[in-house]
């Protein structure tokens, strides 16, 4: 169920991995997932995939019902490979950071891109030790961080994450460029393997010119009561 207890709610994620669920089977296993994160005092989300579901299942109905609120959907997509960058947009820089002050930016820019502070993840996603098995990119304007992505070596395939670009940066194909270049390093590093993402509505269309194709439908849903407490 939850797998790390901190601040952010995206760190703490009980997530539906049983098939062929019902709508009660889910309003247990929700139920379930409240009583295991009770008194641990961190929030957290319940991720439910459509697909594992029964057909027809009325899963927001059911949820609402034990109180839970849909927070958000994502799409999960794959794709065999993905295409190099041609060429980097204007006054954009590229780097790998190899220290700590590096990583830490790398959540800054998120932070300010989704309007979500993430400072909490600094002792763990902001530190280099946690990245030596993976790719973090972070893109450089006039000598300041603008946008990043993060590709993790997972299981055999490369996981992208950390998408992100400064709200007064956007819409100059720096993110897309950042992506690209941390798949190209993890392909040197680790090989060719499938690249998959779990994306906003906003970014699904991105990806899907990318190459990208949906495998997976999530909805993510958060305890009602949490709501209120804030």
């Amino acid at each position: 169920m939850c797998i790390q207890r901190g601040p952010i709610a995206f760190f703490n994620a009980a997530v539906l991995t049983a098939r062929g669920v019902s709508a009660g089977e889910l309003s247990a296993h929700a139920e379930a997932a409240r009583t295991w994160a009770s008194g641990r005092g961190v929030p957290w989300l319940l991720v439910v995939t459509v697909e594992s579901l029964l057909p027809g299942t009325e899963y927001t109905g059911a949820l609402d019902a034990c109180g839970f609120a849909p927070l958000m959907p994502l799409t999960g997509m794959l794709a065999r490979s993905v295409a190099s960058i041609d060429r980097l947009p204007d006054g954009l820089r590229l780097e790998v950071p190899n220290d700590d002050a590096g990583c830490t930016a790398l959540l800054d820019v998120n932070s300010a891109a989704y309007g979500m502070p993430l400072d909490a993840g600094n002792a763990v996603w902001g530190k280099a030790a946690f990245w030596k098995d993976h790719v973090p990119v972070l893109g450089l304007a006039e000598g300041q961080p603008v946008c990043s992505t993060a590709v993790l070596n997972v299981e055999g395939y490369r996981y992208v994450a950390l998408v992100a670009t400064a709200p007064d940066r956007q819409r100059r194909g720096y993110a897309d460029a950042a992506m690209r270049h941390a798949l190209d390093v993890a392909r040197e590093r680790y090989g060719e393997l499938p690249t998959f993402l779990h994306a906003t509505e906003a970014g699904r269309p991105v990806y899907e010119r990318m190459g990208y194709h949906i495998v997976a439908r999530h909805m993510i849903f958060v305890d009602k009561s949490f709501l209120g407490q804030h």
